[in-house]
């Protein structure tokens, strides 16, 4: 990605595409990377950038318009937030007003079209201008956009990045990056709204770390705790490979079952109690990665408790391929009502099918099998813990707390 900003540094404009599961960095990542575009810190090769940097977030409601509208606003931020950007752009900038006058103008279907490709073009035409006005100066721009994976296909927002690339190629402004952030459907989503528009990107697939990173970042975590609160917390190995274990190397839960494991602790030495102490106590682990990542897909989507029911199944499973044939053994339901289930699992992405393997399925993560036993099923221990032989997670008493 800092290769990309050398390049792009030198005419040869060069966009990105982040995507992976929920969790996994990408948001973390691109936030690092706007500090070494602006120049706030320097990049892995000492180098130094000075671009000008654009933060967008996409919501499940925006359209192609509002997206473009959000494009110029985040413009006209960050110009007047940059003290030297404010003193080399020479045009007062009224993009927003245009904007408004232009959705009073056109009321028609066949109009709104017209409104559309003229505001796409006033925006490509505010950065290419703007791209002039600081050139020799200041770097280029650089556009981050983050959860680009929540507007619909209707929103088209692949057929709007790929007519702003080439708008803005045609003008002869070759300074301007593009990096996209969001869930692996956002492949799909930009192939839906124009066929080529992820040959405008450079696409990486962000996975999870390996067990030893996983525990490098955890005593580097710690090494930083030390430096801050000016005493030493050990960890010990079996800590550690149960905090790696619980994450799958994701690297928000990795954060979230270590920041509780250390909030558990109470004599600066971090053991396997501290960890299942932090992960199962209420307010725990858990419950934060459930209430931000699964409760919603679990209960606010799913309405049948007969679907739910092929969930449980499921995660005794953990992230094994399951059947439907295994299914329909293991649970006592309506052959319409797991096809039912099946399909409206698949298509809400809360279960994936194997390619090439019809009538087969899996969760997506251990973590979410973990969760669906841990707050379905009861005290009973998830695989998670049965597997390195744990017996079951703390006690009420354990735990210091009777509602667990």
């Amino acid at each position: 990605m800092e290769r990309m900003l050398a390049h792009t540094l030198r005419g040869n404009p060069q966009n990105f595409l982040l995507h992976g599961e929920r969790g996994i960095g990408k948001s973390s990542l691109m936030y690092v990377h706007r500090l070494v575009a602006s120049g706030e810190i320097t990049g892995l090769d000492d180098a130094t950038y000075s671009f000008i940097t654009v933060d967008v977030t996409l919501e499940p409601s925006d359209s192609y318009d509002s997206i473009l509208r959000k494009l110029g606003a985040g413009l006209n931020r960050s110009l007047k937030s940059h003290q030297k950007a404010k003193e080399l752009v020479k045009v007062a900038w009224d993009f927003l007003k245009r904007f408004e006058v232009m959705g009073v103008k056109y009321n028609s279907a066949s109009e709104k079209s017209v409104m559309s490709s003229e505001l796409l073009d006033e925006v490509v035409q505010s950065y290419t201008t703007t791209c002039g006005d600081i050139a020799g100066f200041l770097d280029g721009v650089l556009i981050l956009i983050d959860e680009a994976d929540k507007p619909g296909a209707e929103a088209n927002l692949g057929a709007l990045l790929k007519g702003f690339t080439e708008r803005a190629s045609r003008s002869g402004s070759n300074s301007i990056a593009i990096g996209l952030a969001g869930v692996s459907t956002v492949l799909e989503t930009l192939r839906q709204s124009h066929e080529s528009a992820l040959r405008v990107f450079t696409a990486f697939n962000l996975k999870p770390l390996s067990q030893a990173e996983s525990v490098e970042v955890i005593r580097r975590g710690l090494r930083a705790a030390q430096e801050e609160n000016k005493f030493e917390t050990r960890v010990t190995p079996d800590a550690e490979s149960l905090i790696s274990m619980y994450s799958e190397g994701y690297p928000h839960f990795l954060q979230q079952f270590s920041y509780c494991a250390f909030e558990a602790d109470e004599d600066n030495n971090i053991d396997r109690e501290d960890v299942l102490k932090g992960a199962w106590e209420e307010h725990g682990a858990f419950e934060h990665l459930g209430t931000k990542y699964f409760e919603g897909l679990y209960f606010e989507q799913i309405s049948s408790d007969e679907y739910r029911e092929v969930l449980r199944f499921m995660a005794d499973r953990l992230d094994e391929w399951v059947t439907k044939k295994e299914i329909r053994a293991a649970i006592t339901i309506k052959e319409s009502t797991l096809n039912n289930a099946l399909r409206a699992l698949t298509q809400r992405r809360i279960i994936r099918p194997r390619t090439g393997y019809p009538g087969t399925y899996r969760l997506p993560l251990k973590s979410v099998a973990a969760w669906i036993k841990a707050y379905t099923i009861g005290r009973e221990p998830p695989p998670l813990l049965k597997d390195i032989g744990i017996t079951g997670p703390p006690t009420s008493t354990e735990a210091g707390s009777d509602n667990q």
